[in-house]
């Protein structure tokens, strides 16, 4: 039913379920079956229940094939035949661009013969949070090594000779013993363990696309064994995780786990690195030379790549438009309109001006008056209307609930400064973004914000590029920069020395040109998994495992 529902959804959507569907409802049964719900109908209907909302990205319209549905309708099978009810779940894993972005576990014999209530759902994904998990407020949580052991998850089928001496170097405790990953994440979910392993081939996208969408929407991860990430993209011929699976609660955790499973399995075998896996997801800085003595900094660009609107930027503008008694502004031309304008202006009238002097209002009034002009078509506003509608609408942009922090980059970014890299801010903006990155409590996550209307220069220049490497005190041949933008970003840091610029974006068509593209990322934790995967051989303190 579940696989008619969403053929009936979407007939050119890419779903693999493990189940064989030939006996499943028709698709017609569910055409005329009422209306379908929307991301933007679940927010509304139970705002307070959302931590946030979902990602830009996702709230926008996504073209068919960049999504992939992976659906398991029982995942335990062997468990439900021993009579383990509690472990079966429904796995139901949605992935944009090869990412895990949303999932559903449900979870029918939760809490069998202890309420009246039978069964939950525990749902979520990027920016939304996880819900339906109904932690007790008294329940506590082991604590993360070195406070405490590490807590694991693993199958009850043991049949291979890597676990036991795995479990052994990381001084696990083994707390679950249940052959179900969707039990597993639950696990992990609830805190109730801090990893799950199973280090062979032994489940496939169905068994992890869910979880490891809410993992991330925590805070977590999931990979193969030795810390490489799994590529969700459409693939009948990659849909094993043949290089096994590792899913923890804490990304730093993770990754220094990880490192040392490579070190305890390589004189065990060739495993994994003998497995031609398809769905290796590729570093980020696959080809890339990582700098003598390893990343030593990092510039990242703030909209767009950091932070993004929360809102559409046109229907702001549309709804402070109509706010101040002007109602032939609407969404679609306030989006031309305004993408127009930023384009063309710039803070002064001046040969090759900066686009933002000081706190912007000189660059902003000019985009204002051109969307209350309809880019000209009408006549100009009148400075007072321009004046109160930029009064507005910097009121509005200043509130830190304008924003959405892109996710998991507090976290990456924590992870890179522990490790001895620094981050900066290097941003193209006006003088108020020290201010909004304090609002968003951003600011005290960076060794140096460097601003373009303080600094006096702005992307793609070289002085720009220069003042951040001064800001951090390291050379550009140590330095990574990462931004949304080809030109400013891509192209400045480049002509600036930088010995790696990557690009915040999904990943590269494949119809796309090849000539020398920069890499790609559009995770703040993959790009610093890549990093300190570089770094590797010059890091030897270890945090969590002592």
């Amino acid at each position: 039913m579940a696989i008619g529902a969403l053929r009936a959804f979407s007939k050119d959507l890419n779903l693999v379920a493990e189940e064989s569907f030939e006996c499943a409802a028709t698709i017609e049964a569910y055409a005329g079956a009422g209306e379908w719900t929307t991301i933007a109908d679940l927010e509304a209907e139970d705002e307070d229940e959302a931590d946030g909302t979902w990602a830009p990205e996702l709230r926008k319209p996504i073209a068919a094939s960049r999504v992939a549905v992976y659906c398991d309708p029982l995942d335990g099978t062997n468990e439900y035949a021993a009579g383990e009810r509690e472990a079966i779940t429904v796995l139901l894993g949605v992935a944009v661009d090869g990412t895990p972005r949303a999932g559903v576990i449900g979870q029918p014999f939760h809490e069998r013969g202890k309420s009246e209530d039978l069964g939950r759902v525990v749902w979520g994904g990027a920016g939304v949070g996880v819900h339906g998990l109904d932690i007790a407020e008294d329940a506590l949580a082991p604590p993360v090594p070195p406070h405490g052991a590490h807590v694991v998850a693993v199958n009850r089928n043991l049949r291979e000779n890597r676990q036991a001496p795995v479990l052994e170097a990381l001084q696990s405790r083994v707390d679950v013993v249940i052959s179900a990953t969707g039990f597993h994440y639950l696990m992990l979910l609830e805190r109730r363990a801090h990893s799950a392993l199973l280090l062979r081939k032994a489940s496939k996208k169905w068994d992890t696309c869910a979880g490891e969408a809410l993992l991330r929407a925590t805070g977590g991860i999931v990979t193969d064994t030795v810390g490489r990430r799994y590529d969700y993209s459409y693939n009948l011929n990659a849909l094993p995780n043949l290089s096994g699976m590792a899913a923890s609660l804490d990304v730093g955790m993770h990754c220094e786990m990880t490192g040392i499973i490579r070190d305890v399995i390589e004189p065990l075998g060739d495993y994994p690195y003998d497995v031609d896996d398809p769905s290796i997801r590729p570093s980020v800085l696959d080809g890339v030379q990582t700098p003598a003595g390893g990343w030593r900094a990092v510039t990242v660009d703030v909209g767009g790549c950091l932070i993004e609107p929360r809102e559409r930027v046109a229907d702001v503008y549309a709804r402070t438009a109509r706010s101040i008694g002007i109602d032939y502004v609407t969404s679609e031309t306030a989006s031309h309109d305004f993408k127009e304008a930023f384009a063309k202006f710039r803070g002064s009238d001046e040969p090759n001006a900066m686009r933002y002097y000081d706190d912007g209002k000189s660059f902003w009034r000019k985009v204002i008056a051109h969307v209350l002009s309809r880019g000209g078509a009408r006549a100009s506003a009148d400075d007072t209307v321009v004046e109160t509608m930029l009064t507005k609408l910097y009121e509005y942009y200043e509130h830190p609930s304008a924003w959405y922090v892109a996710h998991g980059a507090v976290d990456a970014i924590s992870r890179l400064r522990r490790s001895g890299v620094k981050v900066a801010v290097a941003s193209n903006w006006d003088s108020r973004l020290p201010k909004l990155l304090e609002s968003l409590d951003l600011a005290r996550h960076f060794d140096a914000i460097v601003v373009s209307a303080i600094e006096g220069c702005e992307k793609p220049s070289k002085e720009f590029f220069t003042k951040c490497l001064n800001a951090v005190d390291v050379p550009a041949s140590a330095t990574l920069h990462v931004g949304d933008d080809e030109r400013n970003d891509v192209s400045g840091a480049v002509a600036a020395d930088f010995a790696c610029a990557v690009l915040w974006a999904p990943p590269r068509p494949a119809t796309a040109s090849s000539l020398a593209p920069a890499p790609r990322v559009r995770d703040f934790n993959e790009l610093t998994d890549a990093i300190l995967s570089a770094n590797r051989a010059h890091v030897t303190h270890k945090h969590y495992f002592q």
